[in-house]
C-alpha cells in the first residue's frame, strides 16, 4: 500500500496565522494515519499573477518561471490537497488567489488537453478564518470547489472559523484544532467521507 502524500497550502500572509494554526494540526492528523505530510507557505514564495497569455493550452505548462514553478509538481502528486486561508474582503487572501489564478496551466491540461492532473481518488478541503460571521465564507469555499474540479481533486467539505481574527486565537478555542486534527485524519483514511 502506498503512502498517501498530503500538499498543505498556507495562504496566511502571517507566519502562525489562525489559519495556518489550523492546518498545521490538519496535517499532524494526517500524519498521525501514515501519510507523508508537507506545508508551502505562499507568502514565502514569489508568485506572480496569470499573465492570460494562454501559452499553457498548447502543452499545459506555464511560461512563467518563479515561485510557482516547483508548486506544481506537488499539486499534481498530491493525493490529498487541504487549502488554507483568511477571509479578506470576503474572499481568500492574496497570495492564495494568486496560487490558484497560476493554476490555469493545470486547469488547461485537464480542459484543453484532455489530461488528467495526477493519480485517480485525489481529495481536498478547504481551511478558512474570518473576523466575521459564517456567510462570509461563502467566496472562499466556491472558489476552493472551482479549483478542485479543475485539477482532478474532490471537494470533501471545509473547516471554517468564524469570529476569530487577532493572531492566535484560535487557541481559546480548542476544539477547532480538535476538528482540525480530524479532518485530517478523515482525509487521509477515507476518500469519501465528508467532514
Amino acid at each position: 500500500m502506498s503512502i498517501v502524500k498530503v500538499l498543505g497550502i498556507s495562504g496566511s500572509p502571517r507566519a502562525g496565522g489562525n489559519s495556518e494554526t489550523l492546518l498545521a494540526e490538519a496535517l499532524k492528523g494526517a500524519s498521525s494515519r501514515g501519510a507523508e505530510a508537507r506545508m508551502v507557505e505562499l507568502r514565502a514564495s514569489d508568485i506572480g499573477h496569470c499573465q492570460g497569455c494562454n501559452a499553457c493550452f498548447s502543452d499545459g505548462e506555464c511560461r512563467i518561471e518563479d515561485g510557482m514553478s516547483p508548486l506544481y509538481e506537488l499539486v499534481a502528486e498530491a493525493d490529498v490537497i487541504i487549502l488554507a486561508s483568511p477571509v479578506y474582503f470576503s474572499g481568500m487572501s492574496s497570495v492564495m488567489k494568486q496560487f490558484i489564478d497560476r493554476c490555469q496551466s493545470l486547469w488547461a491540461r485537464k480542459e484543453v488537453l484532455g489530461q488528467r492532473v495526477g493519480g485517480p481518488g485525489r481529495r481536498g478541503a478547504l481551511i478558512s478564518v474570518g473576523g466575521q460571521g459564517s456567510p462570509v465564507f461563502r467566496n472562499s469555499i466556491s472558489v476552493a470547489k472551482s479549483l478542485f474540479n479543475s485539477i482532478d481533486v474532490e471537494y470533501q467539505g471545509e473547516l471554517t472559523a468564524a469570529d476569530v481574527d487577532s493572531k492566535g486565537e484560535v487557541f481559546d478555542k480548542p476544539w477547532l484544532l480538535r476538528e482540525a486534527r480530524e479532518l485530517g485524519e478523515r482525509l487521509v483514511d477515507r476518500s469519501d467521507a465528508a467532514p
